[in-house]
C-alpha cells in the first residue's frame, strides 16, 4: 500500500479490526520511510449484482445509496447511526442471499420498506411516499391503515 503523505509503498500494518459485521477489515498502518500513519479499509469488491432501473438501464449495486435514502428517511427520528447501518447490512444480506446476477429496482424497494416497517414507521411512511411516487393524502391515509393492521395482527 502506498503511503498517501510519502507515496513510499513500504509500510507495516499496525492493527487490524473489522467492520460493518465483518464485510470491512480496516487496518491501521505505519509507513517505513515518513513514520506517519494512515488507515485504509478492505472490502470485497467482487459481488457484481447490477440494479434493473425501470428503464431497462442497469447500473452496479451500490448500497450506499439505499444507506443515504434511509438516512434522509429517518432525518429527525430517534434513530441510531448504528441503527440504520445494521439495516443498511440486513438489506444487503437479503439481496445478496437472493439475487446473483440482476435485481430490479422495485425489488430493491421492496426489501427496504420491509426493513423500515420494523425500524421506525415515520421513516416507513416517508420512503414510501418517495418510493412509491404519493399523489395525494388518501396515498398516506392507505399505508397509514396498512401498518396499524399489520401491528394488530402482530400484537403490537
Amino acid at each position: 500500500m502506498r503511503c498517501p503523505f510519502c507515496h513510499s509503498d513500504n509500510d507495516k500494518v499496525q492493527d487490524s479490526r473489522t467492520a460493518e459485521a465483518g464485510y470491512v477489515v480496516r487496518r491501521k498502518r505505519l509507513c517505513q520511510t515518513c513514520q506517519r500513519r494512515f488507515t485504509t479499509l478492505e472490502q470485497i469488491d467482487a459481488l457484481n449484482v447490477r440494479v434493473v432501473k425501470s428503464d431497462e438501464t442497469r447500473e452496479p449495486f451500490d448500497r450506499e445509496k439505499i444507506k443515504r435514502g434511509i438516512e434522509r428517511a429517518c432525518s429527525k427520528r430517534a434513530v441510531t447511526s448504528d441503527e440504520i447501518e445494521k439495516t443498511v447490512q440486513k438489506i444487503e444480506e437479503a439481496i445478496y442471499a437472493e439475487f446473483d446476477m440482476e435485481i430490479p429496482t422495485a425489488t430493491i424497494g421492496e426489501v427496504v420498506l420491509r426493513k423500515l416497517a420494523t425500524l421506525d414507521e415515520v421513516a416507513y411512511i416517508r420512503f414510501a411516499s418517495v418510493y412509491r411516487d404519493f399523489d395525494d393524502a388518501k396515498d398516506f391515509l392507505q399505508i397509514v391503515s396498512n401498518l396499524q393492521r399489520d401491528a394488530q395482527s402482530e400484537g403490537r
